[in-house]
């Protein structure tokens, strides 16, 4: 409501030689300038009170609310870090206190590289993935805490039961092809987060696993900084076991983590070393 409130009040217009000027508050100043003329003090109640008018009027308006809605989602696909605050603010006391640590880490990586004398382009390369890592450890995070608040047989339940409406719209084939394929991705994300409900257990040991590599890059990022540009370990190039970089799994939050890895780089597949037989 608050950012309704904002936008009416400062709502522009377009005008010949001015271009966009916020009239409602020229509007609102020229009143408060009238009324400290005696005879023109009743302008300050009449002004008040049409103003609470058109805000009121404004602000309760659903086209309004959707405009403005729309322009908000436009300026945070176009701010990653804006879109990351977001994410940050999702997570449970303990998970941001863990991303703080990480973060504080690789401060502490790029604080050391430079005292070690380390050039300002290879400082921007290790910035960089260090940056690209902590998004990876975001994003685990986030995957872990959602799952962990999943009730399996609840959510699965539910899950099955719009997997079994789709199927059955699908078959129907009513609804113009744009419908149908926008349907058909919902079906894929819908069977996607089925099949990581039912996996649940192994998902969030294949996230813990990667968390705490994530942890141990970031002491070894410290460590190497400490010695050197030429012990400098690119951290962005680290390689993950989960599945949890290239899933449907973050619901509302889903067009924030696509926009983001879209910034920083989708996950890469762990080389798995090979074992004996």
């Amino acid at each position: 409501m608050v950012r309704y409130l904002k936008r009416a009040f400062f709502a522009t217009v377009k005008l010949p030689v001015f271009g966009r000027v916020p009239l409602n508050l020229f509007i609102v100043a020229l009143a408060f300038a009238a009324g400290f003329n005696r005879e023109w003090r009743a302008v300050w109640l009449f002004g008040a009170w049409v103003e609470f008018a058109y805000l009121w009027v404004l602000v309760t308006n659903k086209r309004f609310q959707n405009a403005v809605d729309a322009e908000v989602f436009a300026s945070e696909q176009s701010d990653p870090d804006l879109q990351r605050r977001r994410l940050i603010s999702q997570l449970t006391p303990d998970a941001r206190a863990r991303l703080e640590t990480l973060a504080r880490k690789s401060l502490a990586a790029v604080e050391a590289a430079r005292r070690g004398g380390t050039e300002e382009y290879e400082l921007q390369s290790q910035r960089d993935g260090l940056d690209r890592m902590s998004w990876f450890y975001l994003k685990l995070l986030l995957a872990r805490q959602l799952l962990m608040t999943q009730e399996p047989n609840a959510a699965g339940s539910q899950l099955r039961r719009q997997i079994s409406e789709l199927e059955q719209q699908l078959v129907a084939r009513g609804g113009s092809e744009a419908v149908r394929q926008s349907k058909q991705e919902t079906l894929r994300i819908l069977n996607r987060r089925l099949e990581l409900l039912q996996r649940r257990g192994q998902a969030l040991e294949e996230i813990d696993a990667d968390l705490a590599r994530i942890e141990a890059q970031a002491d070894l990022a410290v460590e190497n900084a400490a010695l050197g540009p030429q012990s400098m370990s690119l951290a962005g190039n680290i390689t993950l076991a989960s599945a949890m970089l290239e899933t449907d799994l973050f619901g509302a939050s889903q067009s924030a983590v696509d926009s983001l890895d879209r910034t920083f780089g989708p996950g890469e597949p762990v080389n798995r070393p090979e074992t004996e037989p």
